[in-house]
């Protein structure tokens, strides 16, 4: 149920005292189940080739961010999101966009199972964004050649939609704009599948220029708004120096996610920078690196205390309200319970109406206003 918010003082609170519901992968569009029926089986028989290769830690780890061991992956992605405007004015501010590298074009124009099920015959195919997909530049979906269905097939095209639900609603709390940059396909585990561009320096440098082109800079907190004149921007998260929710209406926050925290792979976004001077977006850390002011805690059930610690340092958090559906599936709200209890900052759903795709009442609501008061950190009573 969305809580209603006071407003006379509101605008005092930090942003890192706040609390905010978002949505996972929030572009998608459920694949055509004939490709979730050919393409599933593959991936699953390949993921579980790799788990047997893991080390016990790497499958600790593994289970910890994956309760449903990712052992059916049409199962693990089933569900569905309402339209990215339809969203924001809801009250969902976080937004979680994945980014395909695509220099050249047409990388993800004619995915493998389209063209496997039209040589069986197949001519109905649940429709993508050919013209759009074809043109050079970065591109939004999920997992090439399986989960591929995106209402806005170009980060352009995300961030054009993000500015028009803005400039239509010029006083909204801050969104924060979670980013995944995706480092690899499904071509070494499906032959014929997309070989993935590099996500190199020309790639985040385009990340970086279509945000600021398109939002502009007003519309934007960055690394360098919260650093200021302190060395680092680690220094500046532990002190806390984040604009207020009346300073940071209107604007957004981009929070680069690591995969696997291989942050070799943002060797070319932090080279020669780091504290991301002059960068649009910010990097998922750990405590002691100097661009660390934003950290990424899926599993509040397992990791609740670590984010507890984490928030009242200063760091922004994202945590998940449910993981893989396990959590629609069973109808349970523990996790859910657990991730608003940490104080983490930004909360991750898959499930923001009910009933669910599963025809029970589990849900996550976004907040009235768009937030709320963060009572871990702040003395939630006096605002009004």
């Amino acid at each position: 149920m969305a809580v209603a918010q006071p407003a006379s003082n509101a605008d005092a609170v930090p942003i890192n005292a706040i609390q905010v519901v978002g949505t996972h992968n929030s572009y998608a569009i459920p694949a055509d189940p004939r490709v979730m029926a050919l393409m599933a089986p593959r991936l699953s028989a390949f993921m579980a080739k790799i788990n047997d290769m893991m080390l016990p830690a790497q499958q600790a780890q593994m289970l910890d961010e994956h309760p449903g061991r990712l052992t059916d992956m049409a199962v693990s992605l089933d569900y569905v999101q309402m339209p990215l405007q339809a969203q924001l004015r809801s009250g969902v501010r976080s937004i979680e966009i994945d980014l395909q590298p695509d220099p050249a074009g047409g990388a993800y124009a004619d995915p493998l199972p389209y063209r496997q099920l039209r040589a069986q015959g197949v001519t109905d195919l649940a429709p993508i964004y050919r013209d759009e997909l074809a043109k050079p530049g970065m591109k939004v979906l999920h997992v090439a050649d399986l989960d591929f269905r995106s209402q806005c097939p170009t980060f352009r095209h995300c961030l054009t939609l993000m500015k028009q639900w803005s400039d239509a609603t010029p006083n909204h709390s801050p969104v924060f704009v979670l980013l995944e940059p995706k480092l690899s396909g499904l071509d070494k585990a499906i032959p014929g599948a997309t070989q993935i561009p590099p996500f190199d320096k020309a790639a985040f440098d385009e990340v970086d220029d279509s945000i600021r082109s398109i939002l502009g800079r007003d519309k934007l907190f960055t690394p360098d708004d919260l650093r200021g004149d302190l060395p680092t921007l680690e220094a500046a998260a532990l002190a806390k120096r984040w604009p207020t929710l009346g300073q940071a209406r209107g604007k957004f926050l981009f929070l680069f996610l690591v995969p696997g925290m291989n942050l070799k792979a943002f060797a070319p976004y932090l080279d020669g920078r780091p504290s991301l001077q002059g960068r649009a977006a910010f990097v998922q850390g750990q405590a002691g690196m100097a661009h660390t002011a934003f950290m990424l805690f899926d599993n509040a059930l397992t990791r609740g205390a670590e984010i507890g610690d984490a928030v009242r340092k200063g760091y922004l958090v994202r945590t998940r309200a449910d993981i893989d559906t396990v959590d629609a599936r069973d109808g349970s709200g523990k996790r859910r319970d657990a991730a608003l209890a940490s104080g983490a900052q930004i909360i991750s759903t898959d499930y923001l109406t009910a009933p669910n795709v599963y025809a029970n009442d589990y849900h996550l609501a976004p907040f009235a206003q768009g937030w709320r008061c963060n009572r871990l950190v702040y003395r939630c009573s006096s605002v009004r």
